[in-house]
């Protein structure tokens, strides 16, 4: 919005009369006036909060990941690991807490290809564990995110 003020110079100047009492007073005002009106009054815009991921994996040493689940809708969230090579399920659970984490340990697999399969609400994560055990107390992990998405069709649920 545009306002323009025409005010001869006259006017903004402060009269020093002892007979106006007031007259020191008004420029004042005016002045005050005129600063507030081109300040804004609107409240300042909060911030939005980074959102964090609802599933976090970190691989923290060389047999091991780590899973934080930040679920505050608390909808199930299922984690799901199973062997590859033989289709054994070596852990399926279920949990609706705000927040999980847990730390899946592969140091006493046997070698062989991993999925970890995580699922809360309807975003969907799948990660390939490569467990590589050449000698006993030597195990390591390669770790491959192979899927992420968000999942439309309860039919799409059902394959891993």
């Amino acid at each position: 919005m545009k306002t323009s003020f025409n005010f001869p110079v006259a006017q903004l100047a402060p009269k020093q009369t002892a007979s106006a009492p007031g007259a020191i007073l008004r420029p004042a005002l005016l002045g005050l006036l005129l600063t507030t009106s081109f300040t804004g009054t609107a409240a300042p815009q909060p911030q939005a909060a980074p959102q964090t991921p609802p599933v976090q994996v970190t691989q923290p040493d060389a047999t091991s990941l780590r899973i934080r689940i930040n679920n505050p809708s608390q909808e199930p969230a299922r984690i799901q690991v199973v062997h590859l090579d033989n289709g054994t399920w070596i852990l399926n659970e279920t949990h609706s807490d705000p927040a999980y984490g847990t730390r899946l340990k592969f140091d006493n697999l046997p070698s062989g290809r991993y999925a970890v399969v995580l699922r809360v609400g309807p975003d969907r994560y799948r990660y390939t564990v490569q467990v590589e055990s050449k000698a006993p107390g030597t195990t390591t992990i390669a770790v491959r995110e192979t899927t992420t998405h968000r999942v439309e069709s309860g039919l799409a649920t059902a394959s891993l």
